[in-house]
């Protein structure tokens, strides 16, 4: 007996190759006979529309994402006080950064508290009592320079974060301490403990000029120190206008307090 081919085999066949025509014609030029011209669908123009309309899409997604990392932060043209307090290496650094506030327009409190901590700022009422009087709208911390001695890093982290508390929504960034030998830690304690991107590493952006002593900045180190840090906040988290000073742009009309260890 002879194998028959089952009736709907058959039937899938003839769809099949009668569908293998339809898109062979749709896909190409336009068919004559005569007198009578078959053209082509709009079916490959369907299937290839909805693929360009994707790719379009794609792109667009592509250029919103690289267009959204491009936002630049405009200068706080708000600020109007500015704070800065720290240990003994702040008071030059506060008197040249006061040549930018006369220049932009905002005034600046320089407390400098001789021999302080970390720990001693943390601890005591000052940090309120300057904010209470200054009214800041955006603070300079400069600590660090007495903690390089130390030998457990990790110890001083709950205190810069009580320090971080006490300043609360103000804007503030922290100066690094300017190196004078081998940091054995308090930079990566600082990085740790201080939320991102408000940390000035001094010592990796400039070399700076020293006094007598060879530890504390001379009054020309606190400029090239202050002209640094200043380019520095312009890109920071909390850009505040910077334009640079005239070299003979005083200090007239701004504060400076200088606290000696025991007070």
């Amino acid at each position: 007996m002879k194998n028959r081919i089952p009736p709907i085999l058959s039937l899938w066949f003839l769809i099949t190759i009668a569908l293998a025509i339809f898109v062979g014609i749709s896909f190409s030029d336009d068919i004559s006979i005569g007198n009578h011209t078959l053209s082509k669908g709009y079916f490959p123009e369907t299937l290839l529309a909805k693929e360009e309309t994707l790719k379009i899409d794609t792109i667009t997604a592509d250029t919103v994402s690289v267009a959204t990392k491009e936002i630049v932060i405009e200068p706080d043209t708000t600020v109007h006080n500015v704070l800065i307090f720290g240990d003994s290496m702040t008071h030059n650094l506060a008197m040249s950064i006061a040549r930018y506030g006369t220049k932009n327009n905002y005034k600046v409190t320089g407390v400098t508290w001789e021999s302080s901590s970390i720990p001693g700022w943390r601890s005591s009422d000052k940090i309120r009592k300057y904010i209470s009087q200054t009214k800041p709208d955006f603070i300079i911390v400069s600590l660090g320079s007495n903690e390089m001695e130390l030998k457990n890093f990790d110890r001083r982290i709950p205190d810069v974060e009580k320090i971080v508390e006490q300043i609360d929504s103000i804007p503030f960034i922290w100066v690094g301490p300017p190196l004078w030998k081998e940091d054995k830690g308090v930079y990566a304690m600082l990085e740790e403990a201080l939320p991102k991107g408000v940390l000035f590493k001094t010592d990796q952006n400039i070399e700076i000029p020293r006094g007598g002593d060879h530890i504390h900045p001379s009054r020309h180190g606190a400029e090239v120190w202050a002209d640094t840090l200043m380019r520095w906040i312009a890109h920071s988290p909390h850009p505040i206008l910077t334009e640079v000073p005239d070299s003979g742009t005083s200090t007239k009309g701004h504060k400076f307090i200088y606290l000696h260890p025991n007070d």
